[in-house]
């Protein structure tokens, strides 16, 4: 009989488990909590296929289980028998538990019929049924509401609209659950325009208490809603937005939309994940065959095992369990020898422990298995594929799965393949080393020169490193690579006094540990598969010999120096790539700064913020300010791909602001654009502004590409800034959660916002005591600097009445309530006035040929011609990164701006367009009157002339465009169809671009209105990548669609589009 596990608590769930006991089934069903078993309970009664209720009892209560199977480690849950064939499993589960139910129950089949957005449990699910081997169907909810004209703004996460609701204003009216309710409360002032529609249990109803949910804004009641109950409740909170998951028809989507729409509310949808699967009648049909025996056919479950040095002693006893219950075992030849002894060891059989076992072991010794010389992933794979009757395999791997091992590619290829697998970790040599020698390995470095090259430099930085040195390394030998050879190598570097330990057959019978300097142990032979231990004194790490000698292991290259140093790559100790010898100096006055050789020593601060919306861009245009009048000649930096910032810095400064970003750019690259920017600006301090909240990075759920990751690149201290409004002790609370939440967070200083003079000190007082951090001033709130803002950010700084005089009230303010000296100070030293301009121009020169062939994506190639680019800049056209100009300019190409707004034809004799994002939209009517503007880029390009347009430049080829007036204006007509608005979110956040001709360039989008036709000619990936669309108009050198892209990302691709315009430069274009 198929054995069935249905993980239910939906409507699917309780649909099939209604099923099943409709159709004499046999199944358990899952429910997380006592309500989801009442509606189970509901659903069986009222088709009649109840249980009996005596049946019912409390495992925990009783202190039995009626099967012992369903306790566990730590805990046990209530079954419950809801039918004749249905029990009701009541209680949350890991992934281990999980797996231990399949194994213990012996089920064959899982049903996930959890909730389209409950992504954590069906992973688990997914992960224990994987590890167990057993088959695994998830049951897909219906689609909701699909036609084209959905009105609804669209994320991907609650952080994402979270992030989008705090740059509005309105109430907002959540029913996305008790689960979301922290996310919402990093909305601004939540407490006033978040209303929360939750299930009314006891444990929803404290924890909204708790986060200060209470009153009228709290909506306790249990569904379903019509769309007449929702649409009263929206008219009485009087929301603005509906904040809603996409449920589907059975969580009463539908409902939700239509009151939104018959209310005049905007929607903000969380997309349902996408993801592969079977509807509900597929599950039926499912669950019906495997009631008849037929389960489907289940790959092999294979189980990739580190079976430590080899010796049965060192195997743990999963892994002998597994090797004794597998239909095969595949490895290297020494892999498989030392399992063919586990098996033959009597060890296997006394680990059981109890007599009544022992039988049974002994026959599984006995069993017969297979073994295949293999370790290839593709070869293991093509094995097994050829056995589909073997149930389990197993893959066998020396020391740990986890160190210097095969089995994570093997685990990448098992995954592409499909096959169910399981991670078995086995001792490394390194822990039983350093146990041998009653010593411990976490503050260890540690390396493999066992097959690859491995230097003696590279080793000896990091045991010598300044800041952070390693106490030990361990290297485990190989091959050529010995640990005689290495011996020698260190010697002939001038570390011949290096301690050294070698570990040769660790485990085995012939074990042997020999231990002196390198100099002593370089003649010695060692077995060929062996483990080293390096430890250095304090001597040499501080490198006082009077002659020392730095190798790279091959070139030996001595220095007469009275010190070591390490000569730093940028600003600060982040930012080195090799140590080496520098010249010798006498004092501190002639020690190397640390900073590249062309930029003087720049302090450099970061404003960031737990949450979007805490006043980070108004602060730092205060800050700029104050710099810039004390003559300081402060630049500013914008961490990640926003357009708008970086203009109320250029407002402030009169220079170009420049956006760090690591999704754009690797690491050295984001350092290379800070690096040029201090040198170009001859900056006296960077201030660099975060984006969203500090920590939070792509998909919500990872710090990649965050403000924390900037800082952490370019080793940049942090200033938090927090709003106080609304808030006191939770303020404290949250500066210390913030500096704790990574070992190292490089928050230097809080700053707390619109905070009254008359709270401040006692608010400080508490932030400083919780956290330790120094409180360096507050802001009190003010309409006399406060910033609008609008449905893609603030407003423009040519938009806001009065802003340079609101600007410098700011900056008076910020004078009298911050301690600019101390933010100086955590900045780090004042700037320093460099007075040979000769020596300076020098260090430039030969600093910037050293970058461009360290950094080969960034630096200049230019096209065979000199190529004149008209770019669209006005203000509908303005959204343009720096870096992207800077390329341009960088590869040979003149840039010759114009207005769409105000000029009557493009620029005479250019070779190419380029057409930035911005707000078309706003000035629609001014672009129509404009005809002759249109006129000449429509012509033009008619005639070939290349062009990239990107978001808003797109629009403005389009051959009409919805207004923000409603009204449709007729634009440049270069394609032949309409661009509408939508009054959602049709696109946020970044994006992988796969272009046509198989490149990649990566870029961000963000826009409300669409398009009749946004493209297929490429490929839009989510960074995740579990999301993707067709994207992109090309034809030649013609490109246009809402991505806004990032040259540096892809410098090839910019480099072939100036190519494409150099070749068409003598044509003449009609303009």
């Amino acid at each position: 009989m198929c054995k069935i596990w249905i993980f239910g608590g939906t409507t699917e769930g309780r649909l099939l488990a209604e099923y099943c006991s409709r159709e004499k089934i046999e199944a358990w069903v899952s429910v997380a909590s006592e309500y989801g078993e009442e509606l189970l309970q509901e659903e069986l009664m009222e088709s009649g296929n109840a249980g009996n209720p005596d049946l019912n009892h409390n495992t925990k209560e009783s202190g039995q289980c009626a099967d012992k199977e369903i306790c566990f480690a730590k805990k046990s849950l209530k079954t419950v028998q809801a039918s004749s064939v249905i029990k009701v499993l009541r209680g949350r589960m890991d992934r281990y538990q999980m797996e231990e139910f399949i194994r213990n129950q012996g089920i064959h089949l899982v049903i996930d019929a959890t909730h389209p957005h409950a992504r954590l449990v069906s992973e688990e699910i997914q992960e224990a049924c994987g590890r167990t081997g057993v088959r695994l169907e998830r049951c897909l909810r219906a689609e909701g509401e699909q036609n084209k004209a959905r009105d609804w703004i669209e994320v991907d996460s609650i952080q994402e609209a979270v992030s989008f609701l705090s740059s509005v204003s309105g109430v907002i009216f959540a029913t996305t659950g008790s689960k979301e309710l922290e996310a919402l409360c990093q909305i601004p002032d939540y407490q006033k325009r978040v209303y929360a529609r939750v299930l009314p249990t006891s444990n929803v109803l404290k924890k909204c208490e708790k986060l200060g949910i209470t009153g009228s804004h709290l909506i306790a009641m249990q569904g379903p809603f019509s769309t007449e109950m929702n649409t009263l409740f929206l008219r009485q909170t009087k929301a603005e937005w509906l904040l809603t998951k996409d449920s589907g028809r059975a969580g009463g989507f539908q409902e939700k939309v239509e009151a939104a729409r018959e209310n005049g509310t905007r929607v903000v949808v969380i997309r349902r994940p996408e993801e592969d699967g079977i509807s509900l009648e597929e599950a039926m049909e499912v669950l019906k065959k495997a009631d008849e025996g037929n389960v489907g056919e289940l790959k092999t479950h294979l189980i990739l095992a580190g079976i430590g040095m080899g010796q049965p002693s060192q195997m743990t006893g999963e892994v002998l369990r597994a090797i004794r219950e597998s239909d095969a075992l595949i490895g290297a030849g020494r892999m498989l020898e030392s399992a063919e002894r586990a098996l033959r060891n009597d060890l296997l059989i006394s680990k059981e422990g109890k007599a009544e076992n022992r039988q049974e072991s002994a026959a599984a010794v006995e069993k017969e298995r297979k073994c295949y010389k293999a370790y290839l992933p593709d070869d293991v794979i093509q094995i097994v594929s050829e056995h589909p009757e073997w149930k389990q395999a197993v893959i066998l791997y020396s020391g740990d799965t986890g160190f210097f091992s095969g089995a994570s590619r093997m685990a990448e290829r098992l995954r592409e393949a499909g096959y169910p697998f399981t991670v078995y970790p086995g001792t490394s040599c390194v822990s039983y080393l350093a146990a041998r020698l009653g010593t411990h390995w976490e503050d260890a470095a540690i390396y493999s020169a066992h097959g690859r090259e491995l230097s003696v430099d590279r080793v000896m930085k990091r045991l010598c490193d300044p800041e952070e040195p390693a106490k030990r390394a361990f290297i485990l030998m190989g091959g050529k690579n010995g640990a005689g050879q290495f011996c020698e190598r260190l010697t002939q570097a001038g570390y011949g006094n290096v301690q050294v330990t070698v570990g040769e057959n660790l485990s085995y019978p012939e074990e042997q540990i020999r231990s002196g300097t390198a100099e002593e142990m370089r003649k010695l032979e060692f077995a060929d598969l062996s483990l080293m231990l390096m430890e250095v004194t304090d001597e040499i790490k501080r490198g006082q010999n009077e002659e020392e000698k730095i190798t790279d292991g091959n070139n030996t290259e001595t220095k007469n120096v009275e010190k070591l140093i390490y000569e730093q790559k940028m600003v600060s100790e982040k930012m080195p790539s090799d140590v080496r010898v520098t010249e010798s100096y006498k004092n501190d006055a002639d020690k190397l700064l640390p900073h590249e050789a062309s930029v003087r020593a720049c302090p450099r601060i970061m404003l960031a913020a737990p949450k979007s919306g805490s006043g980070k861009t108004l602060l730092t245009c205060g800050l700029l300010e104050i710099l810039r009048r004390r003559g300081l000649n402060p630049i500013a930096c914008k961490c990640g791909p926003d357009y708008i910032d970086p203009m109320f810095h250029r407002y402030v400064l009169g220079i170009p602001g420049r956006n760090l970003d690591s999704f754009f750019l690797p690491a050295e690259s984001v350092r290379k654009v800070l690096v040029d920017a201090v040198r170009e600006e001859q900056a006296g301090i960077a201030v660099l502004e975060g984006v969203m909240g500090y920590y939070d990075g792509l998909g919500g759920t990872e710090t990649s590409a965050s403000s924390w990751e900037i800082a952490e690149i370019t080793d940049t201290p942090a200033i938090l800034v927090l709003d106080c409004k609304g808030a006191s002790l939770s303020a404290a609370a949250m500066a210390s959660g913030f500096l704790h939440f990574r070992k190292k967070s490089h928050i230097a200083g809080v700053i707390l916002n619109r905070v009254s003079s008359m709270y401040y000190e006692r608010l400080a007082a508490a932030v400083e005591e919780a956290s330790g951090l120094p409180v360096l001033g507050y802001l009190p709130e003010s309409e006399e600097y406060r910033m609008e803002s609008r449905h893609l950010g603030l407003f423009l700084p040519g938009e806001i009445d009065r802003l340079r005089e609101r600007i410098g009230r700011l900056a008076d303010q910020m004078e009298k309530s911050i301690a600019v000296e101390r933010v100086l100070e955590v900045a780090g030293m004042l700037p320093l006035r460099i007075e040979n301009k000769e020596k300076e121009k020098a260090e430039n020169e030969s600093m910037e040929a050293e970058s461009i062939a360290k950094f080969p994506a960034c630096q200049e190639q230019k096209v065979t011609s000199r190529v004149r680019i008209g770019v669209a800049r006005d203000e509908a056209f303005c959204f343009y990164y720096q870096e992207n100009f800077r390329l341009l300019e960088q590869m040979g190409a003149e840039l010759v701006y114009f207005s769409p707004l105000r000029d009557k034809k493009i620029p005479d004799r250019v070779d190419g367009l380029l057409f930035g994002g911005g707000y078309p939209e706003n000035y629609a009517r001014e672009l129509a009157k404009n005809a002759a503007m249109r006129e000449s880029i429509r012509r033009s390009i008619a005639a070939g002339m290349p062009f990239l347009a990107e978001c808003g430049g797109f629009l403005y080829l389009h051959r009409t465009l919805e207004g923000s007036d409603g009204k449709h204006w007729e634009m440049a007509g270069v394609y032949p169809f309409d661009a509408y608005r939508t009054n959602r979110l049709r696109r946020f956040g970044y994006v992988r671009l796969l272009t046509s001709s198989g490149q990649e360039i990566h870029g961000h989008e963000f826009h409300y209105w669409e398009s009749e036709d946004p493209g297929t000619d490429w490929e839009a990936v989510k960074p995740t990548g579990n999301r993707s669309w067709r994207c992109i108009h090309e034809k030649g050198g013609q490109i246009g669609g809402f991505p806004h892209l990032y040259y540096a990302s892809c410098p090839d691709f910019l480099r072939k589009w100036l190519d494409v315009c150099a070749k068409g430069s003598q044509k003449k274009y009609i303009n």
